[in-house]
């Protein structure tokens, strides 16, 4: 049915997919990052210091701990007590450590942000140069809310994605194999229990992400749509008032923008369930560490510090994945 445009009324377009995802990931890679080699090893290399000076950080502090409760016991048994020169050493340290952890963050995330602007940027231009070669049909078949949304929503998710996600996955891969190895180094007992809460909480996030992903796809949909209706129905209102169509497009308006609502409470409500629900198996995980850590203590295979410091690398663990 022809609107009040004189283009065609579409309803909810389904959301298109990647055609061909390998070969355009492939593009992005040769066309755009691959101009930026020496500042992305930058960041590689800044990234990976930053993550090991945050990952030997807990094994520090407990050593402090170790110094700090081996101190007390003495002084109860007759002792010296406390070596406050020893824990004011480790506590400087475990300071440097921290401060050089957070420049070679700053580091790689300032890096990073001016590689993903520029990318941005780039990719802008390009889409321009694209959209003034496209025939008329593509645009007859699309609103223009749905066209500005290409080069508005999905460059800007592209841009914070590029931002992000490279940098957290050379973090989580260091994090992920540098916490193991001081886990399996403290006790292989508490690191089994560990692991074994991994494979329950990879089900439950599969199963809340399968769930959300479907609904931010509509969402992202929608929000094209509803912007193609506005951009359409309030730049040419002369026009809906010369066909007499107000109560028409406010009547599907009002249809697209409750999609666009309900897409959107969907989504964010079972994105938001993720962080409850893995803090409990979380919670599970950091009772059965603390029982096995206990009795390891008592047995003198571990100390006290070393509880401190697995509960710590547990936590930074269960983040990272």
């Amino acid at each position: 049915m022809p609107g009040p445009m004189g283009g065609p009324m579409r309803g909810p377009s389904t959301t298109e997919k990647p055609k061909d995802f390998k070969k355009t990931t492939k593009k992005l890679i040769n066309s755009y990052l691959a101009k930026y080699k020496i500042a992305l090893i930058v960041v590689f290399i800044f990234a990976i210091g930053s993550t090991i000076f945050t990952i030997v950080g807990p094994k520090i502090l407990g050593n402090a701990t170790t110094e700090i409760f081996n101190g007390i016991m003495g002084k109860m048994s007759g002792g010296s007590g406390i070596n406050f020169e020893k824990v004011a050493q480790i506590a400087i340290t475990l300071l440097g450590l921290y401060v050089l952890s957070a420049v070679f963050s700053f580091i790689q995330g300032f890096t990073m942000t001016g590689i993903a602007q520029k990318i941005t940027y780039k990719l802008r231009n390009d889409i321009a140069v694209k959209i003034n070669k496209l025939p008329m049909n593509y645009f007859d078949k699309r609103t223009n809310g749905e066209v500005l949304s290409i080069i508005t929503n999905d460059i800007d998710t592209l841009s914070m994605n590029l931002n992000q996600s490279v940098t957290q996955i050379i973090t989580s891969v260091c994090t992920i194999i540098g916490i193991l190895i001081m886990m399996f180094s403290i006790s292989w007992q508490m690191t089994l229990i560990s692991l074994i809460i991994l494979p329950i909480a990879g089900i439950v996030v599969k199963k809340i992400v399968s769930k959300s992903q479907k609904y931010f796809n509509k969402q992202q949909d929608y929000l094209g749509h509803v912007n193609g209706q506005v951009e359409e129905i309030y730049g040419g209102l002369t026009v809906v008032k010369a066909f007499n169509a107000e109560n028409k497009v406010s009547g599907d308006f009002e249809k697209a923008n409750n999609e666009l609502y309900r897409a959107g409470w969907k989504a964010q409500f079972l994105s938001g369930l993720m962080h409850p629900v893995m803090n409990f198996i979380s919670n599970i995980g950091y009772v059965g560490v603390a029982v096995a850590g206990g009795y390891l203590a008592i047995n003198g295979t571990i100390t006290v510090g070393n509880i401190q410091s697995f509960i710590q690398y547990n936590k930074q663990f269960t983040r990272a994945n």
